[in-house]
């Protein structure tokens, strides 16, 4: 009742704002307290168009998320209403659509436009996917600013099921004891993480909470070797496979399947890979939860729609589909690195790296090198038995027999934890500062 009446206030004090405009769009500062849900929940309920600003974000990057949509007016915590610098409404954007940035850990964010519709059939499919119990209660562990936690009020309101918020500190952040603390007490059932969440919290405790019935492991690829760590240790973890311009999944593990991949595509999605023979290749995606396209840089703009003539859209991730129809995801054609001509892809790299017990993490990139064009580079995280394991030199013995010399990171940097941008991913342009900055040990060159 309580909550019901919270979003009927939400709503009764913008209704003679949003009746100004022919195109209204409300800007709502997404983070994973109570009241963004009673925001969301408002919009929602109402079928107004909303754009989603981080919380972390600065003041340009706000004006300029907020001018790109026309946004009339924002909502702030507390459900205070501030004044927008754009009033204008959007007739690019449907009724009811969201507005969310990509995560932008690669490149500059995109303003994908998600229609109800969209967001109704990802609801559904994960719905026949995974399926409801009716005590779930899912914690609201990501920021509702990215697909991942939008898609958790919006799962959760079509089958009216329990959001639980909490688990982050005060500036947002991501806090693994605080998590696990909400998760016993609240009872969660659902939990989604990415793959250096699901770390930490391995880190906490190998204990498996026991109301938990599914972790959805996703927002980059999850190490096999961190995974397994997990299932051994009696955690119910789902690699998933999903982006902002598909409204989060597109292909999960499933309950009693046999682990592998990221499972198979959910009802109603189609997945090809743009390679013959079953080799890895560009992961396009078609069905009803794409995006309707990009915002312009300005309100009204026609929408970049980025989609092949039969419909398909191409990820830019590099995958590879088995015969028995479970897709492999590799990582970003853009994470590539080329460093004397040969390919590395990251993914594999950091795999490598995570099998050592005495890594708990680590990201990998390019560096750029005048002589290799780009030479390989890796971040670390280590474990407690990092030295008494041999340090970098028994990590160099082990990725020796699993790498070949050309692959192996040639520069390392040793660090408490690896950066994260606001999605809660790790944020590769950091690591690469980091490496820049002070590079650390070096590594010799081989198989070049």
């Amino acid at each position: 009742m309580e909550l019901a009446e919270r979003v009927d206030r939400t709503r009764d004090a913008l209704r003679p704002r949003l009746d100004e405009l022919y195109a209204p769009v409300v800007a709502v500062v997404g983070g994973t307290g109570p009241d963004t849900v009673v925001n969301l929940l408002a919009l929602l309920e109402d079928r107004v168009s909303f754009v989603l600003i981080h919380p972390r974000w600065t003041r340009a990057e706000r004006d300029r998320a907020i001018g790109m949509a026309g946004a009339c007016v924002c909502l702030e915590s507390g459900g205070a209403l501030a004044p927008a610098p754009a009033a204008v409404g959007n007739p690019s954007v449907g009724r009811g659509a969201a507005i969310v940035f990509t995560s932008g850990t690669t490149g500059r964010p995109r303003a994908a436009v998600l229609s109800r519709a969209a967001l109704r059939a990802s609801a559904f499919a994960h719905a026949e996917t995974m399926g409801w119990h009716a005590d779930d209660r899912w914690l609201l562990s990501l920021p509702t600013a990215h697909v991942g936690g939008l898609m958790i009020v919006v799962r959760c309101l079509h089958a009216r099921r329990t959001v639980v918020v909490g688990g982050r500190r005060v500036s947002g952040s991501f806090d693994a004891a605080e998590t696990l603390r909400v998760v016993e007490r609240d009872r969660i059932t659902l939990l989604s993480v990415v793959p250096t969440m699901l770390a930490r919290l391995l880190q906490e405790t190998r204990r498996r909470p026991p109301s938990l019935r599914a972790v959805l492991v996703g927002g980059a690829a999850a190490p096999p070797a961190l995974m397994e760590r997990a299932r051994e240790s009696g955690w119910p973890v789902f690699a998933t496979y999903g982006l902002t311009e598909a409204c989060s999944q597109v292909a999960t593990e499933r309950p009693g399947e046999t682990p592998g991949g990221v499972g198979t595509p959910l009802p109603g999605i189609e997945v090809r890979v743009a390679a013959p023979g079953g080799f890895a290749g560009t992961i396009q995606v078609r069905g009803g939860t794409l995006f309707d396209g990009y915002l312009g840089a300005e309100p009204g703009a026609p929408l970049e729609r980025p989609f092949e003539a039969d419909g398909w859209f191409d990820t830019g991730d590099l995958g590879a589909v088995g015969e028995d129809g479970r897709l492999r995801v590799v990582g970003r054609s853009s994470d590539r690195i080329l460093t004397g001509g040969e390919n590395v892809d990251p993914a594999e790299v950091e795999a490598a790296v995570v099998e050592w017990p005495g890594a708990a993490a680590a990201c990998v990139v390019g560096l750029e090198d005048e002589e290799w064009g780009e030479t390989v580079g890796a971040v670390l995280v280590p474990t407690v038995g990092f030295e008494s394991l041999g340090g970098l030199a028994g990590l160099g013995r082990h990725l020796g027999g699993r790498l070949a010399g050309f692959k192996r990171p040639r520069y390392w940097r040793v660090v408490d934890a690896l950066p994260l941008a606001a999605s809660g991913k790790v944020d590769r342009s950091a690591c690469v500062r980091l490496l820049v900055e002070s590079p650390g040990p070096r590594a010799g060159r081989e198989g070049q």
